[in-house]
């Protein structure tokens, strides 16, 4: 776990962190995966076919550790992922198509956000399922947006990918779904003139894995001519805090991450958000009062 990803499960619940630093959940969720292939594909040095290798990276994960999942079809929910991943990673890296560079340590702050190619200010990547002021808010002000604009000192520019409702192994949008003309093959999404009027039913319902045919360069044309991949990547720009402000945060965050490197005994569960904001990956050994191990599909971090 990096330095902000500590600080958020410290105040989330105190075992997250201390289990955290020696265990991690063997298989990834979707979501995981999906961030493993992106980061390849965004920090890749060498080859000019970065979404494709988003894409390969994806399958690797899939098939080891493994996709945490309950869909029969595992296979088809990682094709799925690595074809989202190949669009994403093309669609961010262009049109340039420099290769971003993961933020080093600096004051015992290790980073999990990325530099630009020019170093001059900071990125970080949130793939989300919905999105709202209030979501808009709670990510300007994390540990994972906040605390790395003081540290590095350097403004932040927070991109945003919404991959909308993860339902029976699919992200359902544009990234991944679309519709076809059944005589010409255009690749449509949604109407131009902004009306909400639905295509003919004859057009044909195209899931990007499906669909061999369509290269990558073509389904990103796709949806920037129908204005849909200005809804579903977005950019917000987070400024560095006044210098008070700035200190004051950074003493906040060193002052937790020495509570969290001498706490030498189990901390206290809090019941509240073990399943808030989202499950957390401690709870079925927490509530069976074992500590993490194989038995509960957790590995030991090297």
């Amino acid at each position: 776990m990096n330095s902000p990803e500590l600080l958020t499960g410290f105040e989330r619940c105190g075992r997250i962190p201390y289990w955290g630093k020696s265990w991690k959940f063997r298989k990834l969720k979707p979501v995981e995966i999906l961030e493993a292939g992106v980061h390849a594909g965004l920090t890749e040095l060498t080859r000019s076919d970065y979404g494709e290798l988003a894409g390969e990276e994806v399958y690797g994960f899939g098939s080891d550790p493994g996709i945490d999942s309950k869909q029969y079809d595992q296979h088809t929910e990682v094709v799925h992922l690595a074809c989202i991943a190949d669009i994403v990673t093309s669609a961010i890296r262009r049109p340039a198509g420099d290769p971003w560079v993961p933020a080093p340590p600096v004051d015992h702050w290790k980073s999990g956000c990325y530099l630009s190619p020019q170093r001059n200010y900071l990125r970080r990547i949130v793939f989300v399922t919905s999105w709202s002021d209030d979501k808009h808010y709670s990510l300007c002000r994390s540990w994972e947006s906040l605390a790395e604009t003081c540290f590095h000192n350097l403004p932040m520019q927070l991109v945003v990918v919404h991959l909308g409702k993860h339902l029976n192994g699919k992200y359902h949008s544009y990234w991944s779904h679309g519709l076809r003309h059944p005589a010409n093959k255009v690749l449509r999404f949604r109407k131009r003139n902004n009306t909400a009027e639905p295509f003919k039913e004859s057009w044909i319902e195209v899931w990007r894995e499906d669909y061999d045919d369509i290269s990558t360069h073509d389904w990103l044309q796709g949806m920037l001519a129908d204005g849909v991949l200005q809804d579903c990547l977005k950019r917000y720009d987070i400024p560095v805090p006044k210098e008070e402000a700035r200190e004051r945060i950074k003493a906040l965050a060193l002052k937790k991450l020495e509570m969290i490197r001498n706490t030498t005994e189990l901390p206290d569960q809090q019941m509240s958000t073990c399943d808030w904001p989202a499950p957390c990956v401690f709870r079925t050994p927490c509530h069976a009062q074992q500590e993490p191990g194989p038995a509960y599909g957790f590995i030991r971090i090297s």
